[in-house]
């Protein structure tokens, strides 16, 4: 009776969550102009404050149910009931609007101007394109991607992740709510089959639970839509072929197609060559082999760049990103006047130095074991999105395909992080979405973090204690 009260419970929040979104549509009819974010209420004549607050105690409220089911492991009997319960949180999730991001009409927007207007949107950008030719359309779809903030710029992502968007976009039929719902449909679909492959691969529900009722996971990946757990699914994909069937040429496949989605996931390539291959003797053979199926991945890659390549401006499309700055400790180190280019070189430079070391401690080393590697993987991820100009809340997501392999101090701090991004989040809805906030996010960050650890070790010490009596 308790475990179904805490599950009722869960959900009963989950709902409440979802009512501004439920309200805002019964209104309006329609998403098209759809502008009011970092606003709870997602209405503007509700006193900001107070909306803020109201949903602030609710994701707090959520991440404590969260964890409070991560602790009683007997709440689920199976993994088919794990599953069914993450489907209906997860279809709660599916009502919500992107009221914190407006990435996904981004996505609508250059996938409208490849599929309809046939452009390349690595060299057209949609405000160039709509401001030329706005007397002649017809599209709510790109209209409304023209007045995204990321309008001026040409696509940011790789071209399996434009395939994407082209292909939901295509099906929309110009409608720009019937395109939310197919990007919100495959995000769901994603969603639940990335459960099904932590447990295949792990064989613990807990791991299920920890990624499938993540409120940061629902929120960003069902709610605001981002394309990153796409990228989660192939890295899964990856890890399955590679530890459970011995596929080294499938796992190569689908990490050059996660490749094309986000360009982190190439950080893994040298990781899963070498574990395939690590009880080869001879060093100069895992060396060749590396070459062998690093060309291999790069060949896949072309290929799929190939429908979009002009010349190699199209392989930097990444350096748009790096060109601004956003959320990171160097946008806060920058309201602060501080100039940051000597501490990012510093910390890329750091970056790439552990990231050889590893590399060479694997080619050198034989039979490491695979939970060895992806542990120091995972060192190698939290570097990198440390050198990231922009950094954005769901990039934490990155952590969550090879949780399975982290020691548990790792992934108690991995939930923790999470959680406490979206809660530092709560400042741009108190304030505005401004740089300028940005210090006082990363502020926030390392306070609640520090916290946590606290916290955290006293609950620690606390069952310990109560075991050992």
């Amino acid at each position: 009776m308790k475990n179904k009260i805490i599950k009722l419970v869960y959900i009963l929040i989950s709902i409440t969550l979802i009512i501004p979104s439920i309200i805002y549509i019964i209104q309006k009819k329609t998403i098209m102009g759809f502008t009011i974010y970092y606003n709870f209420a997602i209405n503007t004549e509700v006193n900001k404050i107070l909306s803020t607050s109201i949903y602030l105690i609710l994701f707090i409220a959520l991440s404590l149910v969260y964890l409070l089911i991560i602790r009683k492991k007997e709440i689920f009997k199976d993994i088919k009931s794990i599953l069914k319960y993450v489907i209906i949180v997860s279809l709660i999730f599916f009502i919500m609007l992107p009221w914190t991001s407006s990435d996904v009409f981004y996505y609508m927007g250059v996938g409208e101007l490849d599929s309809k207007y046939k452009q390349n949107p690595y060299y057209v950008t949609m405000k160039e394109y709509y401001t030329k030719n706005q007397d002649n359309i017809d599209d709510e779809i790109l209209e409304q991607g023209a007045n995204n903030f990321w309008a001026n710029t040409t696509v940011v992502y790789g071209p399996i992740s434009q395939l994407i968007f082209k292909i939901c976009t295509a099906i929309s039929m110009k409608n720009i709510d019937i395109c939310l719902i197919v990007f919100k449909l495959i995000n769901l679909m994603i969603h639940i089959l990335n459960c099904y492959l932590i447990y295949k691969i792990s064989n613990m529900k807990k791991f299920v639970i920890i990624y499938g009722l993540n409120p940061f996971i629902l929120l960003e990946f069902i709610g605001n839509v981002h394309n990153d757990i796409i990228v989660v699914f192939f890295i899964l994909l990856t890890l399955y072929f590679l530890c459970k069937k011995k596929n080294l040429l499938l796992s190569i496949l689908f990490l050059a197609i996660a490749t094309g989605i986000k360009y982190f996931s190439v950080l893994l390539l040298p990781i899963i060559i070498l574990y395939y291959f690590r009880y080869e003797k001879s060093i100069l053979k895992r060396f060749c082999r590396c070459i062998q199926y690093g060309i291999i991945f790069l060949l896949i890659l072309l290929i799929e760049y190939i429908p979009y390549l002009k010349d190699i401006n199209v392989l930097f499309a990444m350096m748009a990103q790096n060109s601004k700055y956003s959320k990171s400790m160097y946008s806060a180190l920058l309201t602060l006047d501080l100039k940051v280019n000597l501490i990012r070189i510093v910390f890329i430079t750091s970056f790439v130095y552990v990231f050889i070391c590893i590399c060479l401690e694997f080619l050198f080393k034989q039979r490491k074991r695979l939970i060895e590697m992806l542990r120091k993987y995972n060192i190698t991820l939290i570097l990198f999105l440390l050198i990231l100009t922009t950094f954005q809340q769901w990039y934490l997501i990155w952590l969550f395909a090879t949780i399975m392999w982290q020691r548990p101090n790792t992934i108690k701090n991995i939930i923790g992080l999470s959680l406490i991004s979206e809660i530092a989040n709560s400042i741009y809805m108190y304030r505005a979405e401004s740089y300028i906030y940005d210090i006082q996010f990363v502020g926030i960050i390392i306070c609640l973090f520090i916290a946590w650890q606290i916290i955290t070790n006293k609950w620690r010490k606390k069952s310990e204690k109560v075991s050992f009596n």
